[in-house]
This record gives structure tokens, sequence and C-alpha cells, in this order.
């Protein structure tokens, strides 16, 4: 016996998925603007010339961030390969769209993260004295 589907129950599944779309789209904005707002802070102090490059960089890194976040979730549920059929004899398993994905954004984030660093003013480095007191011991038994 076939099922027969009511329209308004059409419509009600309709309206789910378009609101879980629009809540994902939703949420997935505010993280990414949350993750802006915090890169912004960290690059408040740079000079005034690098800040047009390094916010419109910013928002490229929060995206790539956001996503990534996301991907890796789905790589965790879902694992790094799925399986596939090619024809009527041909199985096997391959590396999934969502781990291809990582890799790639990995590596572009990677280099947009170096501009940022790049950007970043050029603070002095404390050097550490590590002296142990070997040296004065050594020089004090050769006397």
């Amino acid at each position: 016996m076939k099922k027969t589907y009511d329209y308004d129950e059409i419509e009600e599944v309709k309206r789910e998925a378009e609101y879980d779309s629009i809540s994902s789209y939703l949420d997935k904005t505010d993280r990414i603007k949350k993750e802006i707002r915090r890169l912004k802070r960290l690059f408040k102090n740079i000079d005034e010339n690098k800040k047009k490059l390094v916010f419109s960089t910013i928002e490229d890194v929060a995206f790539m961030a956001i996503t990534m976040q996301d991907l890796r979730d789905s790589i965790i549920r879902d694992g790094t390969t799925v399986e596939y059929k090619n024809g009527e004899n041909q199985y096997g398993t391959k590396q999934s769209p969502d781990a291809q994905l990582y890799l790639q954004m990995s590596r572009q984030h990677t280099q947009a993260m170096k501009i940022l660093v790049d950007c970043l003013p050029k603070t002095k480095e404390v050097v550490k004295d590590d002296d142990d007191g070997f040296d004065d011991f050594i020089n004090s038994r050769a006397d």
C-alpha cells in the first residue's frame, strides 16, 4: 500500500528544513563574526596603512577557521574515507570530500595566517640568561 502525504505534512517538512537551514546559517555567521572580533582585537595596534589589508584577510581567516571547525566535526563523525561504486563491479574507498576540503582550506588558512603574523608589530624579545653557575664553578676550580 502506497502512503500518501498530506499537503500540510509536506509543507511542515519543508518549513522545518528551511528553519534548520536558516538556523544553521545564522549560527555560522554569528560564529564567524565572533572570530572576526577576536582577531581584530589582536591586530588593533598595527600600523594604519596595514589595517585595510589585515582586516580583509581577517574576514577570510575567520570564515576558514569556522568552516574548518565544522569540517573537523564532520570528519570526526563520518571518518576520512567514503566508499564509492563506479560501474557494476568497481568498489573501493577514497578520501572523503570533507577531508579533501579540510586539507585545501588548511593550506589557505596557514598562508593567510602568515600574512597576518607578518603584519604584527615586531616585539623585542627578552634574552633569557641561562646562567646556571656551571661556568663559575669550573673557573673557580681552575684557580
